[in-house]
């Protein structure tokens, strides 16, 4: 009885883990995003080759956010990170008046993957 009472206060009331995946082209500012969360500050970064992954709690949620690198040649494995995902965050320069269409077809092709659906 006490465990099932414990279980049910956690859903409504506990500590909750979420997996987040954070997408968008190079230089869009993700890293920037990632370590302003964690850590506060906005750290001097270089381009992503690959993921980096953090834990931001905010209130009673901890978030592992993975941030994955978003040059051209490695978005085609975006679409392996979306396994066991509980959210994206997909980051636009809004400044990059140039690729605000490239980064528009890249969102556009993540949400019509049905390998990505279950985010």
């Amino acid at each position: 009885m006490g465990q099932a009472f414990r279980k049910l206060f956690d859903t409504f009331f506990g500590n909750k883990e979420m997996r987040v995946v954070m997408l968008g082209l190079d230089a869009a500012g993700k890293t920037t995003i990632l370590y302003k969360l964690h850590i506060g500050e906005v750290l001097s970064t270089v381009p992503t080759i690959g993921f980096n992954v953090e834990k931001v709690q905010y209130k009673n949620v901890m978030f592992t956010v993975w941030d994955v690198g978003g040059q051209e040649k490695l978005r085609p494995l975006w679409r392996h990170y979306f396994n066991n995902t509980d959210g994206l965050i997909y980051v636009v320069d809004s400044l990059d008046r140039e690729r605000i269409g490239k980064a528009k077809a890249e969102f556009q092709a993540i949400i019509n993957d049905h390998s990505c659906l279950t985010v």
